[in-house]
């Protein structure tokens, strides 16, 4: 009996593939709280009750616009202090 042929199996996409097109006119949430300097999950807290211009909500998260960077932040002000986890506060050095 003769063996079997594997499936033909597409080539993985190469990194240059994968990486995001820089000449897009919009960024995520997480790459916008790295140039606010938010923590991504505070940012998104944020503008879950705002309505914000150029910020859209979509399907999978949020849809920033690159122009509206600047109005977004003097919209939310400067970034929270970043609290200390509380499990190790109590606990000994």
């Amino acid at each position: 009996m003769a063996g079997q042929k594997s499936p033909k199996q597409q080539a993985k996409a190469d990194a240059s593939e994968k990486a995001k097109s820089a000449d897009r006119d919009w960024m995520t949430s997480a790459e916008l709280a790295t140039k606010l300097g938010w923590r991504e999950h505070s940012l998104r807290d944020a503008l879950r009750d705002r309505t914000l211009e150029g910020v859209h909500r979509t399907a999978f998260g949020y849809k920033i616009e690159a122009s509206a960077v600047d109005a977004i932040s003097s919209a939310l002000g400067p970034a929270p202090a970043k609290g200390n986890s509380p499990q190790k506060a109590g606990r000994p050095s």
